[in-house]
């Protein structure tokens, strides 16, 4: 789907396909066109025809038709133009054993700057797209400031949506802190493995988007205003932020996989140990019971009255004896 914002002379249009041939070959107004989820022959006409984007940055913006995983976010300049590419991250729900849990997937939004164009395009719909688009449609003004401007509204809400992500997290790892000293199970090491690697998808995509931020804000483009540098500058400040912060979190998870080794290697070995304790205390009574079940036709005691209780008698003393020894030495 195709929608195109043109702002002229302070009155925004919302075009048609038709009209946004000749909007795009005006130099007075700024327009803005979003490719939602589109078809090769949209693509085709718009990054192609209308505007004549380079093939390799059409194919990038492809590639999440492609291939499941989105390109990694980077910065081209064209001269004329700015290529861009952005990973904004969702969370998706699966059932894995009849629990839900929360996967943290990255997603790709590509974008195209001009001097008075921004093209943006992604497959799935974004939270920063649909902020931006009502921002326009509230005040007609925001795309006055231009395309660098409105892209920076965009990326902005990318990132101030990392912030609910990592306190979910957080209550998470609060959670798995208390189970992995309470009642730890095989469920609490999926769910240790499972947030360690939505940590590291948000880690790795901030980490690339933090040093792209930064070439944005330093003046390293000249499509990039002096006045907009500030504002890509006060994002670049969020993303480090939310980048120690999901260090913090990767270093606490990670010594909460070293406590549930810890935990499950001492419950192992106390459970080896009572079992120790139990085979050393049977050994003495396999041995009597051993002796005094030999088929020899002579054994002394064997026509003893009593014998069989004596036996017993004396299995259950050198039991007691065993556990008392144990007990002095506080092996359990």
């Amino acid at each position: 789907m195709i929608t195109a914002q043109y702002l002229r002379e302070g009155v925004l249009h919302a075009l048609s396909m038709k009209e946004l041939a000749s909007a795009a070959r005006d130099v007075d107004g700024v327009l803005w066109v979003d490719l939602l989820d589109p078809t090769e022959a949209e693509e085709e006409t718009v990054l192609v025809s209308l505007f004549d984007f380079h093939p390799l940055a059409i194919e990038d913006c492809q590639r999440a038709r492609r291939e499941d995983a989105p390109h990694l976010p980077k910065v081209e300049d064209f001269g004329s133009y700015l290529f861009i590419i952005f990973n904004p991250v969702e969370t998706r729900f699966a059932t894995d054993r009849l629990i839900e849990h929360a996967d943290i997937t990255s997603v790709q939004l590509s974008a195209f700057i001009t001097e008075r164009v921004l093209v943006t395009h992604h497959y799935t719909k974004l939270e920063g797209i649909r902020f931006a688009d009502e921002l326009c449609q509230k005040n007609a003004q925001t795309l006055s400031r231009g395309p660098d401007f409105l892209f920076h509204l965009i990326i902005d809400k990318i990132v101030d949506d990392y912030a609910p992500l990592l306190e979910s997290l957080d209550d998470e790892i609060d959670e798995i802190e208390l189970e992995v000293f309470g009642s730890a199970s095989q469920r609490t090491m999926a769910r240790i493995l499972r947030i360690k690697k939505n940590i590291m998808t948000i880690r790795r995509v901030a980490t690339y988007q933090r040093e792209m931020l930064n070439r944005l804000s330093r003046g390293e483009f000249s499509l990039i205003t002096r006045e907009e540098m500030i504002y890509y500058r006060n994002v670049y400040d969020h993303l480090v932020r939310m980048t120690d912060v999901a260090d913090t979190y990767r270093d606490i998870t990670s010594g909460l996989l070293d406590a549930y080794l810890s935990v499950t290697s001492n419950n192992l070995n106390q459970i080896m140990k009572v079992l120790t304790i139990i085979s050393t205390i049977f050994l003495p009574m396999s041995v009597i019971t051993g002796l005094f079940g030999m088929n020899f036709k002579y054994i002394p005691g064997s026509e003893w009255e009593y014998g069989f209780l004596g036996t017993i008698a004396a299995m259950i003393l050198v039991a007691g004896f065993m556990l008392f020894a144990f007990r002095k030495k506080k092996l359990f």
